[in-house]
């Protein structure tokens, strides 16, 4: 924003100079009559599905202040769930909308990839970075989701009665956690219950997806690290160690793998969709697990694997580049949210979020 200094969550980067003018999709909300209210917590150079911040604290999941918040998005989310705003902007490259709306009970939409612009904002990966809305309800963050993509308002169109969604049962329903398997199976018959024929089958070609990072390092890592690689040497002491160790463990890695994994990836998209002729979305839970206790992840291997676990399912549809939803699902016994994610075909965002407003009035969740 204009005057303002973007940290993107780092105390190192505070002495930037302000922006010289708004990011494309700041003036675009202003130009559509958004209303600022101010800036929100995030995961330094939102790299985490966590959200945890050292520097400026890390805001309390509404649900259950002992759990995290989610992030990167973490302040948004909180802020939303909150009521202390109707709506908020985060980014995502790897569930940074999704996670902290699955955690939080809210809606949050990644968009496709390159449909919002991503100028001004601090990057992560050029590759994958998208801006999207965080918001209580769908046609709230339709409405936004337009004025960020400088489209005039209209309302969101009903989905076809007649849809087919597949729910595959490889990654996506792996080692669930007992209430998410039960929310999730709940959802999938409440969607049945409106008409939409719902599928489950293996898809093998989301382990393939999986399996990119393991074998070439991830986007993110090799792209921060060839966008902050100074500030790390410089700075790396004053910044999150978690963060700093996930970027730097592309360090010594070959520009070949970083080739290799755009090569493969290319090719894992080309087959995704084509694979799912006669199907109109993918279905899952968003998070495999309930957000963990803060103070579960005091050591670091605790941290680093709950981190892969709460960005296992989200990452698939970065990768994918396709839009995909965290609604709402239903709560845990204990009060917490479940987060059933719809994922569409690229540029399908209002097809992802019908879907998703058609679950709510069945849930009687629209406010």
């Amino acid at each position: 924003m204009e005057g303002e200094v973007t940290s993107a969550g780092a105390r190192v980067f505070l002495e930037r100079p302000p922006a010289t003018e708004d990011a494309p999709v700041i003036a675009r909300l202003d130009a559509a009559g958004a209303v600022f209210l101010g800036r929100t917590t995030m995961t330094e150079l939102a790299f985490s599905g966590i959200g945890i911040n050292p520097h400026f604290g890390t805001p309390s999941c509404v649900l259950d202040p002992a759990r995290v918040p989610g992030g990167s998005s973490s302040g948004s989310g909180v802020a939303v769930a909150a009521r202390l705003a109707a709506a908020a902007v985060g980014s995502d490259t790897g569930g940074s909308v999704r996670i902290p709306a699955s955690v939080n009970g809210i809606v949050g939409l990644k968009t496709t990839d390159g449909r919002i612009p991503t100028e001004g904002a601090a990057p992560l990966s050029t590759t994958l970075d998208t801006i999207g809305p965080l918001a209580r309800t769908s046609d709230d963050a339709w409405a936004l989701y337009l004025a960020m993509a400088a489209e005039p308002y209209l309302e969101l169109p009903e989905p076809p009665t007649k849809l087919v969604a597949l729910a595959p049962t490889t990654v996506l329903q792996d080692d669930l956690d007992e209430p998410v398997a039960a929310a999730f199976r709940s959802a999938l018959e409440r969607l049945e219950a409106l008409g939409v024929e719902v599928r489950e089958a293996e898809m093998p070609v989301l382990t393939d997806l999986l399996g990119l990072y393991r074998r070439y390092g991830s986007f993110a890592s090799h792209e921060a690290f060839a966008l902050y690689e100074e500030v790390l040497t410089r700075h790396g002491d004053a910044m999150d160690p978690r963060v700093v160790g996930r970027i730097l463990r592309v360090r010594g890695r070959s520009s070949a793998d970083y080739i290799r994994l755009g090569y493969a990836r290319a090719a894992l998209r080309q087959r995704f969709w084509p694979e799912l002729a006669g199907v109109d979305a993918v279905l899952a839970p968003t998070l495999p697990g309930l957000a963990p206790r803060i103070d579960a992840l005091e050591d670091d291997d605790s941290y680093v694997r709950a981190n892969a676990r709460i960005l296992r399912n989200t990452t698939i549809f970065n990768l994918l580049a396709s839009p995909a939803v965290s609604v709402p699902a239903g709560d845990t016994p204990d009060g917490l949210s479940v987060g059933l994610m719809v994922a569409t075909r690229p540029g399908e965002e209002a097809l992802a979020l019908g879907i998703a407003r058609r679950y709510e009035r069945a849930l009687g969740a629209v406010d």
